[in-house]
């Protein structure tokens, strides 16, 4: 007999738990029978299972032995054995977060067993289709029975792609929910993580794990850039696996420029909390260093979240070598207002969530 569920989530990557932290506990405090999925895209444990621990996340049901190969291959195994979930158990709704490999895995998986389907995070577009998360968005959307939007712009995007507006909502950006939950941990454990890391003088924090800039080219721009500050400034670099990779495997030089494991979600935004100034091309980071209040220069040509720009501390600087240092200067002069607020911004979100889905 078929185990019955109210909802699957499917998630894969570490922006992905983020995301669904806060969902899947305003779930089961309603009582709904939720299958948690995690389909294993990220294997690496650091990137991966201590972030259970460190947002009180419970164990998924089921987690998948998706292989560490390129992406077609890796969607094509979870696309079976997410077919083989979807077959077993009798599922309602089955919920996405993101633009990774498993949320389009997931999504095409759920409507070729006709679930309805519901994507977290609908709606941002950076308008560079040679990135594979942007090919994602556009297609998950597309499929989608309930479209979450982080923001008006985001809206607005599906809107203008011709997507029936009932399906859309606003209902603010979910990474706050937890962002929010753990601010007062976050900003208490600053001064341990300085303190575990020796860092004594003022820092930057900077990511880098986008394919497009492992080139070395783009590396050596943002670490010559960088450079001219280490003087002053500590570089704390918290390597993503394939950024690792690829500095030891092309011998790239870093100059001054402290290379750290990955920390977990809460030891990371301590450290950014402390920081000078963020450097990055994450999307989730330009968020949460605007609820933050930290400046953050994003090392990309776009960014499908634009209102990090609108109305936050994000600034799109591109990774040419003397634009960096310029808009570093520029960054380090610059007054931050006293507080950010952007709509639905509070923390909300898997409420608002719930109530159109159930009420």
């Amino acid at each position: 007999m078929k185990e019955k569920y109210d909802v699957a989530l499917v998630v894969g990557t570490r922006p992905n738990f983020v995301k669904a932290a806060p969902l899947l506990e305003y779930f089961e405090s309603k009582n709904l029978n939720i299958l948690f999925i995690h389909t294993g895209q990220h294997k690496d444990k650091k990137m991966s299972s201590n972030i259970f621990n460190d947002l009180d996340i419970r164990n998924p049901d089921i987690t998948l032995e998706t292989p560490t190969l390129n992406m077609s291959e890796q969607l094509s195994y979870m696309l079976d054995a997410l077919n083989d979930v979807f077959t077993k158990n009798e599922i309602s709704k089955v919920g996405v977060f993101g633009d990774v490999t498993s949320t389009l895995a997931a999504s095409l998986a759920a409507k070729n067993k006709k679930l309805e389907l519901f994507h977290v995070e609908s709606g941002l577009r950076s308008r560079n289709m040679e990135m594979p998360e942007e090919r994602n968005r556009i297609m998950v959307d597309s499929i989608s029975d309930f479209l979450f939007a982080p923001s008006d712009d985001a809206v607005q995007n599906l809107i203008e792609e011709n997507i029936d507006s009932e399906k859309i909502f606003s209902v603010g950006n979910i990474m706050i929910d937890t962002l929010k939950k753990n601010y007062e941990k976050i900003k208490n454990g600053t001064d341990e993580i300085l303190k575990q890391l020796n860092i004594k003088n003022e820092y930057f924090v900077t990511t880098i794990h986008r394919p497009s800039n492992l080139t070395e080219e783009n590396l050596n721009n943002i670490f010559n850039a960088l450079s001219m500050f280490t003087n002053k400034y500590s570089v704390i670099l918290p390597a993503h696996p394939r950024l690792k990779k690829y500095i030891e495997e092309n011998s790239i030089k870093l100059k001054n420029i402290s290379l750290i494991d990955p920390m977990s979600y809460i030891d990371f935004l301590s450290l950014v909390n402390g920081s000078k100034l963020v450097l990055t091309d994450s999307g989730g980071l330009q968020e949460e260093t605007t609820f933050m209040n930290v400046n953050c220069l994003t090392l990309r040509n776009e960014t499908e979240r634009p209102i990090t720009v609108e109305l936050g501390t994000n600034k799109v600087i591109g990774l040419n070598t003397e634009n960096i240092i310029s808009e570093i200067n520029n960054s380090l002069t610059s007054k931050l207002s006293n507080e950010i607020k952007i709509k639905n911004w509070d923390g909300n979100t898997s409420e608002r969530i719930f109530n159109i889905l159930y009420k």
